[in-house]
């Protein structure tokens, strides 16, 4: 990006290559430090400009002591389970209602999706504890049970009424798809393990496999099997993909759960405020993502994301380069994160990169960053290291450059020692190319 030239402590900061400007090392270190100290005072306006981009929602069935969401269409229906006295029940949110959803004698209900005409699938359980899937199409329940199988359960139903889910057959769990009265295995190469999740209008599927005891998303595109892995997890799945391709599902980092969208080549993590643990579920047209969340009482509870949109693709993250290297520095004094001088699990570091966005206030294209008021990113600003999410501290506009930003973020406390990848998104654009070392 031309003209994204900006400085950073002991070297030349070069973002687009070729192009240079010096400063007297006395001179930078004291305009930096002066930068941190006036950057410190809007930390806190910073961080509440970011998020996920949309707002979150909590999903509570009035009485019950745990709700999941696992389903959402087009007019914005949400439909997923809810517990009550020990007993699960499905259910289905729309207008603000909950209508409770359950399948004639048994004893167990949990709707699992819900297409744009209405159509609803999901599984049940007779008092005999065997599992079986069902699709309900207006007041019509038919029951799913895969021939032969010990248990069948239904998750994902396409618009035209196909149903994906998984069956168990001599002790082994296999994916389905259903169309009509046709059943398809649907089991990737060398899966010991295959849940199938999600179906869209193009006929992909989407699901989970476990393949040498590792569980990975898949998507099933064409009579071809893809694998998903966030990088830097120890488990990935994929609970469900629209019709545009975008895969949603949860992923497991430093034994800790979050949710994912995968839009573009481009991971992008959801975490509900506050919670100890995400499952991202579904996703509808209008980019509304709900799920479910667990706080630190052990209770879950179903949420709604409004809205996820993507970043405008003339935004594109890059983290700068130097002639010392990359350009993340160590928040306390500036100094470059080297092999020589790395950083430290819990340390708040400060990288600098172009391309993150419009701020507050806005700055015309083309014309410096102001110093006050500092210009703060108005974009979804997330730093991962090692797959796991950083807290970002803040993101602004450096002040007297021009595209040139300042992102502050805190390493996860337990990253492990070693070079680590660090990813910087915004929005659904990411900078997935850098590493840091880790001491």
């Amino acid at each position: 990006m031309a003209g994204c030239n900006f400085l950073v402590p002991e070297s030349l900061f070069v973002v687009a290559p070729g192009r240079r400007h010096k400063e007297r090392g006395a001179e930078m270190q004291t305009r930096l430090k002066n930068l941190l100290l006036a950057f410190s005072v809007a930390l806190g306006v910073a961080s509440t400009a970011m998020g996920q981009g949309g707002g979150y929602s909590a999903i509570d069935v009035p009485g019950a002591s745990s709700t999941l969401a696992w389903g959402v269409n087009k007019g914005g229906d949400i439909v997923g389970a809810y517990t009550i006295a020990g007993v699960n029940h499905g259910f289905k949110l729309t207008g603000g209602r909950f209508i409770t959803i359950d399948y004639p004698g048994a004893t167990n209900t949990d709707a699992r999706g819900i297409n744009n005409r209405g159509d609803i699938s999901g599984l049940y359980q007779n008092a005999d504890g065997v599992f079986h899937g069902f699709l309900l199409s207006g007041d019509r329940f038919t029951a799913i049970d895969f021939p032969n199988a010990t248990s069948t359960t239904g998750w994902g139903v396409g618009p035209s009424g196909d149903v994906v889910g998984m069956y168990t057959s001599g002790g082994v769990t296999h994916g389905f798809k259903l169309s009509g009265n046709q059943y398809v295995t649907i089991d990737p190469p060398g899966s010991t393990s295959t849940t199938a999740t999600g179906i869209n209008v193009e006929g992909e599927v989407s699901g989970i496999c476990m393949i040498s005891g590792i569980a990975h998303a898949f998507v099933l595109s064409d009579g071809e099997f893809t694998l998903i892995d966030v990088p830097g997890s120890t488990y990935t799945n994929s609970t469900a993909l629209t019709a545009h391709g975008e895969i949603i599902g949860r992923y497991i980092a430093g034994g800790v759960g979050y949710g994912y969208l995968l839009r573009e080549g481009v991971f992008r993590t959801i975490g509900f405020p506050g919670a100890t643990f995400t499952g991202a579920a579904a996703m509808n047209e209008r980019g509304d993502i709900v799920g479910r969340y667990q706080n630190a009482d052990g209770a879950f509870h179903g949420f709604l994301l409004s809205g996820l949109q993507p970043v405008c693709v003339a935004f594109v993250p890059h983290v700068a380069m130097t002639t010392g290297g990359l350009a993340v520095t160590h928040a306390s004094d500036f100094k470059l994160v080297t092999a020589a001088n790395p950083a430290a699990p819990g340390e708040a570091l400060s990288l600098f990169a172009a391309g993150l966005g419009p701020t507050r206030p806005d700055v015309d294209p083309g014309k410096p960053f102001p110093s006050s008021p500092l210009a703060v990113v108005t974009s979804a600003v997330e730093v991962r290291v090692n797959g796991k999410p950083a807290e970002v501290l803040g993101a602004v506009g450096l002040p007297g450059t021009v595209d040139g930003y300042q992102v502050n973020f805190r390493v996860p406390a337990d990253t492990l020692k070693g070079s680590a990848p660090l990813q910087l998104s915004v929005g659904m654009a990411a900078d997935t190319s850098v590493k840091v070392m880790i001491q």
